[in-house]
């Protein structure tokens, strides 16, 4: 790994230690009863972190070098950080767009 590749990595799993530990906080602003509404509504964020640390593992356990996969990781890590950022404003918007669908 390049010098490069250390740095990409290590913002994309800073942005995604942002998102995990800011989204927990959040949950722990809203009521006991609306936690299980919020984590449902974002899962999409919490899938956006999981494919960040797959894309950041896959060239440690499959021993190839993926140049690509540390840019991606870290594109995919920044989106999740500014829509945990957005979220974070304001916690409750999330339960409140899950039940407009509902």
């Amino acid at each position: 790994m390049s010098d490069l590749d250390f740095l990409l990595t290590f913002l994309a799993a800073g942005a995604s230690l942002y998102s995990l530990f800011t989204l927990r906080s959040d949950a722990r602003r809203l009521h006991y009863r609306d936690r299980r509404g919020f984590w449902l509504g974002v899962l999409p964020l919490l899938l956006g972190v999981a494919v960040t640390a797959a894309l950041l593992l896959l060239p440690l356990l499959t021993g190839v070098t993926l140049n690509w996969a540390p840019v991606v990781a870290l594109a995919v890590a920044v989106a999740v950080a500014g829509l945990t950022w957005w979220v974070d404003l304001e916690p409750g918007r999330v339960l409140r767009v899950r039940a407009t669908r509902r």
